[in-house]
């Protein structure tokens, strides 16, 4: 049974992708509670794209409550033979209590990214679904707050600043920060 998680979270490419690699460089299982969504939205044989995942997500909350998503990460959790995993992408306070109800330990960390420099790297990364000017990233920004991003970001136990430093320097920092929670 999983005893300690790290729940990440942050605004859109605030650099989430980049906490992820590193844990799964140190050996920490990674779940990514985007994926639950993604999975929807294909079983239901919906277009792959923003509007759909958008729709996915406020319709299966609002039908079945705001912690499903943390439900079915956490279902995910059962196949893994470890004492910790991170879980990239919690965005309500719905869903830590739901992983606060089982796990011994959970930690919150919060990722702060400038929106100028979220948006430059959005363009270049070209993800499906992703936000691609100003008024887009703007209008899913105010979709993440509405589900309770803000709140969650607000109540984290530590954060980590992802700015225009070097990427290196960035990651320097979130190993250091992933390396002191699994020795906590």
């Amino acid at each position: 049974m999983i005893k300690k998680l790290i729940l990440v979270a942050g605004m859109p490419s605030s650099g989430k992708s980049v906490v992820r690699e590193i844990a799964e460089e140190l050996g920490i299982p990674v779940l990514i509670m985007g994926d639950v969504i993604r999975e929807e939205v294909k079983r239901r044989g919906l277009k792959e794209e923003a509007k759909s995942y958008d729709l996915v997500m406020k319709d299966i909350r609002a039908k079945l409550g705001d912690q499903i998503v943390a439900e079915r990460t956490a279902k995910k959790l059962k196949s893994i033979k470890a004492d910790m995993a991170l879980i990239d992408g919690v965005r309500s306070l719905e869903e830590v209590k739901y992983f606060k109800s089982i796990a011994e330990d959970v930690h919150i960390l919060a990722l702060l990214s400038p929106f100028k420099i979220r948006l430059k790297r959005l363009s270049l990364r070209n993800r499906l679904g992703d936000p691609k000017t100003k008024k887009e990233l703007e209008e899913r920004d105010e979709g993440e707050l509405k589900l309770g991003l803000g709140e969650v970001i607000a109540k984290a136990d530590s954060y980590l600043l992802n700015d225009e430093r070097p990427i290196d320097i960035f990651k320097d920092d979130v190993r250091k920060t992933i390396v002191h929670l699994m020795n906590k």
